[in-house]
């Protein structure tokens, strides 16, 4: 028995439940024809007085088929249908307890379509309102910058915050059929489980309605750093560099704490021509010392990712490998170059234009229209962008469309492109497409699918095709249009139809034509393009870079203070680009290191042009820009004034370098020099007890070894005897 909605009616009748079964579901079980069922109501109404034949449920008079007619239809009692020979109808039915559980089952299965259908209305709300300007914050202008995937994730988990916070206190849920809060927040509660957001990971109602509770209902900057958790950043595991040493007399804070001035030092032996293994300085120096000052050493594991770090090991290299090698391979020079003598509304669609031949792969001449993909802005109705599909077809691309794009946004004077609406094809609709789209415009939306009007390109097609009838090779407006759309075949000579080439070409002449022709009311879309919105400013030239740049895979650790990518052209001939990392000696070599999770390596992603390159870890998180760099000359034949102010800048980059490593030795050297004094002041001594002591140890005759004493110290001659 298949049960659908309306098939069966309860009623109360003296206390009792009274089930009534539509006229369907009777005629499909019982399998008795309509005609016998108007018959037995015709029947059992000379049954009923004349002052009830009015009612929509007759009265009860003992007889079998008592019915009802309602707006939906004719009923029957199910207490009096009858079960006799030969056909036992009420049988067939079932019994009380089978309608019950089959209406039960009924019930369930409508509400749980039914929380589909909000949980898709709700999806649709929060798609719609995840602003692309919360993207870009998350990625570039956070403390933590964060990728791609998780900027997007922070974005939509802000959007479902203000959505759930505002419809849960003025109540507004309930235009999507849910009547109670509690039943609001565990829909919400079911579908943020899946998503997993980054920074709202839910668990139950419970935490959700805390969550929101919490969320600020005023301020974008609040709103935002809400999301943010703060495992971000903090250092609370951490143990080498944590607690700063400092002179409890001048009060100087000594740069170093006593684990690195003991790794640094160690590693580094200043003044020393030795370069013992890092497991040797681990086990002999750097254990001893540290117990002898009542502290537990870190892992040898932690030991060597200190020293390791691509910002420490720079400045620890010269004094452990030697000024040739450091010169050589680590500080950061001067380059130079080889001699020589020398916009408020856009919209996207593709069609079929102007017509051209070719030869397919089989040697036949064919005719194809040209298929290009318009980039039109809606208020002017110019023609910013376009791109063509290859030759012999009529697909729309994600290429095709980031061609037409990129076309538009140098048309645009690379500024502000607010919104962007398409239709549902897939070269605007795939992941790779979304992604690129997002970057460019501030909102993207596609129309509802079968809603092609809702598509300002497609007007502009449609007039932009009209305006193409009355040449040669233009053969219909459309794929499949009237014989008003259509050209006369009759003197259609493919023979003389324009090359896939010539047809470009003459599409650019078209185009330009387009742009520049009055309109009705007298002005050309090119003058009205140039009213721009007042909101218009320059694109954010790292995400122009992303856009038009160059990409690269480098490791910039052996740079040594420049970012260097070259580009091709031709067989032999290879062009060497050279960029700054800014404030290398100090903060830009710690921003890459930490960026690439203090790796030795720092294996980064270039996104680069001829003016900057912007470096991003391997997974799209942003870490700085480096300037162009301006080469010195290698001879004075050549140089110029550009080449000397480059020349003295160099050369001061190299003098600070230099400078950040002196203040780097001498900071550790006057770290480990106060080490004994400053230890016992950090661990509440003071200065009476801490002279008793070195009076004490001057009387024994003990005094702190150095590395080479400890190693004498631990020798045993009559073991070698």
């Amino acid at each position: 028995m298949q049960l659908q909605q309306g098939d069966i009616l309860v009623k109360k009748s003296k206390g009792r439940e009274v089930f009534w079964l539509s006229e369907r579901l009777v005629i499909e079980v019982c399998n008795i024809s309509g005609g016998g069922l108007r018959k037995n109501r015709t029947e059992y109404k000379k049954n009923v007085s004349s002052r009830y034949h009015s009612n929509e449920f007759l009265p009860d008079t003992g007889k079998s088929w008592r019915w009802a007619k309602t707006k939906h239809g004719f009923y029957y009692c199910y207490n009096n249908i009858p079960d006799r020979k030969p056909n036992y109808y009420k049988s067939q039915l079932g019994t009380v307890n089978d309608i019950k559980a089959a209406l039960k089952q009924l019930k369930t299965t409508s509400k749980t379509a039914l929380n589909e259908i909000i949980k898709q209305q709700i999806l649709h709300r929060i798609t719609n309102s995840i602003k692309n300007e919360d993207i870009q914050y998350y990625m570039y202008n956070e403390l933590v910058p964060f990728s791609d995937k998780k900027a997007k994730e922070l974005a939509e988990a802000l959007a479902w915050c203000s959505f759930i916070k505002q419809s849960y206190e003025n109540e507004s849920f309930k235009s999507f059929g849910v009547r109670k809060k509690k039943d609001f927040l565990e829909v919400c509660t079911t579908i943020l489980q899946e998503k997993k957001l980054e920074g709202f990971k839910v668990n139950s109602a419970a935490y959700l309605r805390n969550k929101i509770t919490n969320f600020p209902s005023t301020g974008v900057l609040p709103q935002r750093n809400y999301l943010i958790s703060n495992k971000y950043d903090n250092d609370n595991a951490r143990i080498v560099g944590k607690h700063q040493l400092f002179d409890e007399e001048t009060g100087e804070v000594y740069r170093f704490d006593i684990h690195e001035a003991l790794m640094y030092y160690g590693f580094m032996n200043p003044g020393g021509s030795s370069k013992e293994a890092i497991r040797q300085i681990y086990i002999n120096f750097y254990c001893e010392s540290i117990k002898e000052y009542g502290l537990e050493p870190v892992a040898y594991r932690t030991f060597c990712m200190h020293l390791s770090k691509f910002h420490t090991a720079m400045k620890t290299a010269r004094e452990r490998h030697g000024k040739d090698y450091y010169k050589k391979s680590v500080l950061t020079y001067v380059p130079s170059a080889k001699l020589k003598y020398a916009h408020s509304l856009f919209a996207g669609d593709g069609s079929g234009t102007i017509n051209y031949k070719y030869v397919d792969n089989k040697g036949k001449l064919k005719t194809m229209k040209l298929y290009v993909m318009l980039i039109s802005d809606v208020a002017s109705r110019q023609i910013v962008g376009y791109s063509f599909s290859k030759k012999g077809l009529h697909h729309e691309t994600s290429e095709m469309m980031q061609d037409a794009v990129k076309m538009a946004i140098k048309n645009c004077d690379y500024q502000t492109m607010f919104e962007f609406v398409s239709d549902n094809h897939g070269a605007f609709t795939s992941a790779e497409s979304k992604d690129f789209l997002n970057l460019v415009f501030n909102k993207v939306r596609t129309i509802e699918p079968g809603n092609s009007q809702a598509n300002p390109a497609e007007t502009e097609f449609r007039l932009f095709k009209q305006a193409l009838k009355g040449l040669e090779n233009f053969s219909s407006t459309s794929w499949s249009v009237g014989i008003e759309g259509q050209a006369n075949p009759d003197y259609l000579d493919i023979n003389t139809l324009p090359t896939y080439e010539e047809a470009i070409l003459q599409f650019y002449d078209i185009v330009n034509a387009w742009n520049n022709t009055p309109l009705r009311d007298g002005v050309k879309p090119s003058d009205r393009f140039k009213v721009k919105h007042p909101n218009c400013v320059k694109k954010d030239e790292r995400i122009l870079r992303r856009i038009f740049g160059n990409t690269s895979n480098k490791d910039v650790s052996y740079m040594r203070g420049f970012v260097v990518v070259s580009k091709s052209q031709g067989y032999n001939l290879r062009d060497e680009y050279y960029f700054e990392i800014p404030d290398y000696w100090e903060t830009g070599s710690e921003r890459i290191s930490k960026a690439c999770g203090y790796k030795k390596n720092a294996q980064v992603k270039i996104v680069w042009n001829d003016e900057a390159a912007d470096l991003y870890t391997l997974d799209n998180q942003y870490i700085m820009t480096c300037p162009r760099t301006t080469k010195s000359s290698q001879s004075h034949a050549e140089s110029d004034s550009l080449n000397q102010n480059a020349l003295g800048h160099h050369l001061n980059r190299k003098k600070k370098q230099s400078e950040s490593v002196d203040e780097f030795e001498q900071a550790l050297i006057d770290s480990f020099s106060a080490l004994p004094y400053t230890h016992e002041m950090a661990f509440g001594s003071n200065k009476e007890e801490y002279n008793a002591k070195q009076i004490e140890k001057e009387n024994s005759e003990s005094k702190i070894l150095s590395k080479k004493e400890m190693n004498n110290r631990d020798f045993d001659e009559s073991e070698w005897s």
